[in-house]
Order: C-alpha cells, then sequence, then structure tokens
C-alpha cells in the first residue's frame, strides 16, 4: 500500500509494438502500481483488437522511436467521434487511443495506452498481477464498470 508521499511517485517502463517501429516510455503512478488494474471494453472494436487499456494524462507517454502519432497508422471508427487509434503499419499492433467525445452532455478528452505492449519482464512490473475491469461501450454505457466478468460480448 502507498503512502500520500508515494502516490506522486511514477516509475517510468518501456513499452512497444511487436516490430519496435513504434518504442515509447510511460510514467505510472506507484499508486496505480499498488493496485493495477486495466480495463477491457465489449465495444466491437476493443474487442477485435484485444485492447487493454489504461488512462493516463497524454504528458506521461512519450514516443521514442517517432517524434508524433503522425508518423503512425491512424484509425477512426466512426468519423462523428474523435477518437484515434493509433497502431503499427508493419506488424498491426495498437499502441495508443485517444481523442474526444460527448457523454451525457460533456466533452471527454482521453489518452490511454495498450498495457499488453509495455515489455515484459520489467522490474517493477508484472502484468501476471494486473486485475481487469470491464466496460460496456458496446451499449455506450462507460458508467457501467465491474470487476468480476466482462459484459456480454466482451472477453476475459
Amino acid at each position: 500500500m502507498s503512502t500520500p508521499e508515494q502516490e506522486d511517485i511514477k516509475r517510468t517502463f518501456h513499452g512497444s509494438c511487436h516490430c519496435k517501429f513504434i518504442t515509447y516510455t510511460v510514467a505510472i503512478p506507484q499508486s496505480r502500481l499498488d493496485n493495477p488494474r486495466a480495463g477491457r471494453c465489449n465495444c466491437t472494436i476493443c474487442l477485435k483488437q484485444g485492447y487493454t487499456g489504461i488512462r493516463l494524462p497524454r504528458s506521461d507517454f512519450h514516443l521514442i522511436s517517432l517524434s508524433s502519432f503522425s508518423e503512425c497508422k491512424d484509425y477512426r471508427m466512426n468519423p462523428e467521434h474523435n477518437v484515434h487509434k493509433y497502431f503499427c503499419g508493419t506488424c498491426g499492433i495498437h499502441v495508443a487511443a485517444e481523442g474526444s467525445f460527448e457523454w451525457k452532455g460533456e466533452t471527454i478528452e482521453f489518452f490511454q495506452f495498450n498495457v499488453v505492449t509495455l515489455e515484459q519482464p520489467q522490474e517493477g512490473l508484472d502484468l501476471s498481477q494486473w486485475k481487469m475491469c470491464y466496460t460496456d461501450g458496446r451499449h455506450n454505457k462507460f458508467e457501467n464498470i465491474r470487476d468480476d466478468a466482462p459484459w456480454p460480448g466482451g472477453v476475459l
């Protein structure tokens, strides 16, 4: 369990797509590492990608091999939404997503990265210890979060 002083401490880890065209570092707060959780969504794009994300401030994620995400492939599943899913054009691995969307009358800005693109093993990071939480994105009910099992149409 972290103390209040530790909550602001961030640990830096390395990640990449499979072929290493996209490499990055990400700073994860110790408080998130003490109770590691990542999210799985049952919407069709996250399901088909096998995307397992955690949201962090964009400033905690730094591309190493590229100068910007404009050098990646960018999939926008719905032109009405400002959501960009960045992936490698060579190996096809989705690394991150960012953008904004309207929800309950508000514009929500977000950045998340695909936690399974973190290199393993790394000291202080064992993805086998991470727990999943599940959202019902298929029905745009992102407030519906549960820890015990995926929503219908989702996967463990």
